[in-house]
């Protein structure tokens, strides 16, 4: 399965969930399948989008935030699995794109391409929603439950390497802009249990 193919069964579900996607590959697939205001894209934070958006699911319990990250972005923090598992936040979600190489800087080989593994990291973390996918079957029975259940939930995606098709639409200023008035306009509800 590739990262465009896993970015649209995500796409095809979602209704006023925020996204969190890290920079490069991810962005790029969520841009053209997804563009909408409540994507948030990280450009240049390597490392960052899953503190970020769990900035974000602290801040707003009541919306679940779903971060799309890379497995080379997230070996640069693995700290925050960490605090992901220390705050608990229900309403959370980490999908890594696990394709075992740094994709956008030459496709150099991750840890995970040799002993270590991001569904054991986080569980040791002290997580204990954690699944490993392989297939569009597995993926689509993972996004059902982080659509629906409490979380934080990590679910580790294998995905094929590749780069993703396109252009990136490097707008920051425009994208974050949109994105902070697209979340302060959803309606504060209940909290996420």
């Amino acid at each position: 399965m590739n990262r465009a193919t896993a970015t649209r069964l995500l796409a095809e579900r979602l209704t006023n969930e925020v996204v969190v996607s890290n920079l490069g590959q991810a962005t790029l697939d969520l841009q053209r399948l997804a563009h909408r205001s409540l994507n948030c894209y990280t450009f240049g934070a390597m490392g960052q989008c899953s503190s970020i958006a769990l900035g974000i699911a602290l801040a707003r319990p009541d919306v679940r935030v779903i971060c799309l990250d890379g497995d080379g972005s997230l070996l640069m923090n693995l700290g925050s699995l960490c605090t992901i598992a220390t705050t608990a936040p229900a309403n959370y979600a980490l999908a890594i794109w696990d394709n075992e190489v740094h994709q956008t800087t030459g496709g150099q080989p991750t840890a995970t391409q040799f002993r270590s593994s991001f569904a054991g990291l986080a569980r040791g973390a002290g997580i204990e929603k954690v699944m490993e996918v392989r297939d569009e079957g597995e993926l689509r029975r993972a996004y059902d439950r982080i659509l629906t259940e409490a979380g934080p939930v990590v679910v580790n995606v294998k995905i094929e390497k590749g780069r993703a098709e396109g252009q990136l639409h490097r707008d920051v200023i425009g994208h974050t802009r949109r994105f902070i008035e697209a979340l302060a306009a959803l309606p504060a509800g209940a909290p996420i249990r």
